[in-house]
């Protein structure tokens, strides 16, 4: 079995592409941004929110990762149970 070196820690985000909408969401008080990251579309633009790495800001296909797949960052437990 390989041994894992320790990766800085990290969150996955998600997040809107446009621009706009990405305004404002971080327009929303605090309660309206934890419930905004139980969405699957933007309820600005209908599209669908994207899964990102905090700290590479790289595209995730999937909030199950452990470790961001482009910088190695170890995502928080906790974070991943959203």
């Amino acid at each position: 079995m390989s041994e894992h070196h320790a990766k800085p820690a990290s969150s996955i985000e998600k997040i809107c592409q446009d621009s706009e909408c990405s305004e404002r969401i971080s327009a929303l008080n605090p309660d309206q941004q934890k419930l905004f990251k139980t969405f699957t579309y933007c309820p600005y633009c209908a599209e669908e929110l994207t899964f990102i790495c905090h700290s590479c800001r790289e595209q995730l296909n999937s909030s199950d990762y452990k470790f961001c797949p482009w910088c190695g960052a170890q995502f928080d437990d906790a974070e991943l149970k959203r």
